[in-house]
């Protein structure tokens, strides 16, 4: 038995935990977490883009998070109720909505071809987030997919659904032993499933820097090898001199104390794998044809929010990194107005009324652990 379990924890110790490592073509592995059946729709859509190539497959998890009943309603044993009369733990533990999640699943399956393990996690919202880090470690899957808090109404508008699940989010985003999305769905307006589409969904991969973004646009590699996808790289680059160089940076810090010239090093070192990162996804699938790259040049996060604006209506979903740059130019007085700091900088600003965009959003954090390990720059 001790054989067993240390074989399994050097096994585990093992498999990939981001995505930026992983071999385009390997199996990967995600775990979808769904509250309600609203949430089934966003996530099926993510996985049938992921596993739009038959030489990358995937094995994706859905999980339906249902809270602990604090007590039961009725003391009556099931064969003790009357006729017509529901036993009232049918209720609390899933109801209707445990067959309607099924049901869309099914649905999803039957037409994609896909296989998705469908399993319920039953636990007080509190201690809930243990469960789903713990599922994600024991099926060794690359990312989780959370829902966010809020989804659209009939009218447009963003509302709040249960705040529970902020909080739930924010310590799943903390505690995972992976890569975490969160993604932000606009329903009808928004990202839809691409398998069986007739149309071709629109995406875009806003990329700033830092290892969250680099994170998102190994998202990508997955989503552009769909038929149904047209996939468009925005590079953000910082509207300067190319004169100054990275010794003058060194040279003005030289009077200031030793961590303030670590920070710019590490800076340094945390573009050069970026744009080492970016010229190797350029060369392998923008100069092949198969996704779209632009360039945008800012010098302050008002000139990025009107970039932001002119792509709005353009794209279905927009995949963005959530931070870990720490202190950027490029989206300097962007907090001003933030209100979800799980969403990073960026992705606060598109979920929010103040661009009033109608795509879907997909929010990625890189596992955090791997970073603390690879020497990058936390938030």
């Amino acid at each position: 038995m001790a054989a067993i379990l240390l074989n399994r924890e050097e096994s585990s110790a093992q498999y990939p935990t981001i995505l930026e490592i992983l071999n385009p073509e390997s199996e990967l592995g995600i775990l979808a977490c769904v509250y309600v059946p609203r949430h089934v729709s966003g996530h099926v859509s993510l996985i049938s883009a992921l596993g739009g190539c038959p030489t990358a497959p995937i094995k994706p998890y859905m999980v339906h998070l249902v809270e602990l009943p604090k007590k039961r309603k009725s003391k009556l044993m099931y064969h003790q109720l009357e006729d017509g009369d529901q036993y009232s733990d049918e209720e609390e533990y899933g109801g209707n909505d445990v067959l309607e999640i099924n049901d869309a699943l099914d649905a999803f399956i039957s037409e994609t071809k896909i296989l998705v393990h469908q399993s319920k996690i039953l636990a007080s919202f509190l201690t809930i987030n243990e469960d789903v880090c713990n599922g994600a470690e024991d099926l060794r899957v690359c990312i989780i997919f959370l829902p966010f808090h809020k989804h659209k109404r009939i009218d447009g508008k963003m509302e709040n659904s249960m705040e529970e699940i902020r909080a739930i989010n924010q310590k799943v985003l903390r505690h995972a032993s992976c890569s975490v999305g969160i993604f932000v769905d606009r329903g009808q307006t928004g990202f839809q499933q691409p398998h069986g589409s007739q149309c071709v969904q629109n995406i875009a991969i806003l990329f700033f820097d830092g290892p969250d973004d680099r994170e998102a646009l190994a998202c990508s590699k997955r989503i552009l090898m769909h038929s149904k996808v047209n996939l468009t790289v925005i590079r953000f680059l910082q509207k300067t001199t190319a004169s100054r160089s990275s010794n003058s940076w060194i040279n003005d810090a030289s009077q200031k104390d030793e961590e303030v010239i670590m920070a710019i090093s590490n800076i340094g070192t945390e573009n050069k794998i970026d744009n080492a990162f970016v010229e190797t996804f350029y060369n392998r699938y923008v100069a092949q044809g198969r996704a779209g790259f632009v360039e945008k040049y800012v010098s302050s996060g008002q000139e990025t929010v009107a970039v932001l604006r002119e792509i709005a209506d353009s794209y279905s979903l927009f995949i963005v990194g959530k931070g870990g740059r720490g202190t950027c130019p490029l989206t300097s007085e962007m907090s001003d107005w933030e209100e979800c700091p799980e969403l990073g900088l960026v992705g606060d600003l598109l979920a929010s009324s103040e661009l009033d965009i109608s795509g879907s959003i997909l929010v990625v954090q890189r596992h955090r652990h791997s970073e603390a390990e690879g020497g990058f720059l936390d938030d």
